[in-house]
C-alpha cells in the first residue's frame, strides 16, 4: 500500500523531471553533468521514482525538515537543497517563457538555467543518496568488478 502511495506522490514530479531531462538532452547534450557515480548506488535505489524522491527530499530539506534522523547530513545539504529548488523554479520559468515564444529555438538564458540545474541536481543526487544508504567506495566497486570477471571466466 505504501509503495502505491509513493508512486502516486512522486509521479507528477517524475513526469516534470523526465520532460526537463528530454529538453536538456536536446538543448545541452554536450554540457550535461556527469552521473558516473550512479553505478555506485545499490540496486534497490536505482528505480524510476528516484528523481521524484530527490525533488521531494530537496523541497523538504529546503523547508527545514531533517531526513530520517540524520541531522548533521540534513544541515549540510540544506543550502544545496535550497539552491536546487530555486534553480528548478528558474528552469520552469524559462521553459514557460520559451513555450510562449518559439519552441524551435533555445535562448541562452534557458541553456544557462538548464546547465545550472543539471549540475545542482547531480550534486544533490550524490549527497542525498550517500546520506541515505551506504554507497560503495571506488575500492569496493573495483573488487566487485574483479569478482564478476572471475565468475565469467570460471563459467567459460
Amino acid at each position: 500500500m505504501m509503495n502505491r502511495f509513493r508512486k502516486w506522490l512522486y509521479k507528477p514530479k517524475d513526469n516534470v523531471l523526465n520532460i526537463i531531462n528530454q529538453i536538456m538532452d536536446a538543448c545541452i547534450p554536450q554540457d550535461r553533468a556527469p552521473r558516473d557515480f550512479c553505478v555506485k548506488f545499490p540496486e534497490e535505489i536505482r528505480h524510476d521514482n528516484l528523481a521524484g524522491q530527490l525533488w521531494f527530499g530537496a523541497e523538504c530539506l529546503a523547508a527545514g525538515s531533517i531526513i530520517m534522523n540524520r541531522e548533521l547530513e540534513s544541515m549540510a545539504m540544506r543550502p544545496l537543497a535550497k539552491e536546487l529548488t530555486r534553480s528548478l523554479e528558474d528552469v520552469r520559468g524559462a521553459l514557460r517563457d520559451q513555450a510562449l515564444r518559439d519552441l524551435n529555438t533555445y535562448t541562452e538564458k534557458m541553456r544557462d538555467a538548464l546547465r545550472h540545474f543539471d549540475v545542482l541536481f547531480a550534486e544533490f543526487e550524490l549527497s542525498y543518496v550517500s546520506a541515505m544508504v551506504p554507497v560503495k567506495s571506488p575500492r569496493e566497486y573495483y573488487v566487485q568488478q574483479e569478482v564478476i570477471v572471475l565468475f565469467c571466466e570460471t563459467v567459460e
